[in-house]
């Protein structure tokens, strides 16, 4: 059954616990250099699972980025993102085809999709935005979808995430068949709460977005 945006809180809070952490920023930062450098082949696993202390997150984010071996983006000419950014930073993102973007992927607990966006934001500069969507299986189209959000200013050493799935929802989700296990999505989406930075002084909320990808779930 359908819930609204006011009364599905609680059951998005029910589902499923608190996962980005330190070691998840960090790949994330790790892709935003390998979206701007990948090329079609590129592809290793995401981040190790034993996070480190959020102290040292920024210093390993910094060496991900440089060698480039943590996590890496298969960039592909289709994905769009548009969204509504205000906190410590503003911005009306419209970022579309010919700008390349990264080719969506399994979460890493592989119970849903993650959608990987990269483009600048006028006098900030390169910005990564990172969706996690689930529970969501291949060619399914869902509604009141948990979801999270990643942002990743490049070169600055700043993360923001919502760290868990009950401050942003998809309202709607649709899945086409692309050919070679790979699916369009169409996603409309929202965010109630803010995504933090490491040390919870500084937040960005991302109140609305719709996306296109491509993706593959394995």
């Amino acid at each position: 059954m359908d819930c609204s945006r006011r009364t599905c809180w609680s059951v998005i809070r029910a589902r499923t616990p608190d996962r980005i952490g330190a070691a998840a920023l960090a790949a994330c930062a790790a892709l935003a250099a390998a979206c701007s450098n990948a090329g079609p082949a590129d592809a290793t696993p995401d981040a190790a699972a034993t996070p480190p202390p959020p102290a040292s997150a920024a210093a390993d984010a910094s060496a991900a980025m440089a060698s480039g071996t943590d996590a890496r983006c298969v960039t592909v000419a289709e994905g769009s993102l548009r969204a509504r950014l205000d906190g410590d930073f503003r911005a009306d993102i419209d970022w579309a085809p010919p700008l390349p973007q990264c080719r969506g992927g399994p979460r890493p607990g592989g119970d849903g999709i993650r959608l990987i966006y990269r483009g600048d934001v006028p006098g900030q500069g390169p910005l990564l935005v990172v969706i996690g969507i689930g529970p969501l299986a291949a060619g399914q189209d869902a509604r009141q979808v948990p979801a999270n959000v990643t942002l990743v200013l490049e070169g600055t050493g700043l993360f923001y995430a919502t760290r868990g799935d009950d401050k942003c929802a998809v309202d709607e989700v649709r899945q086409v068949p692309a050919g070679d296990g790979a699916y369009r999505l169409t996603v409309r989406g929202y965010c109630v709460q803010p995504a933090r930075s490491l040390d919870g002084s500084g937040a960005v909320l991302m109140s609305r977005f719709d996306a296109t990808a491509l993706a593959t779930f394995r």
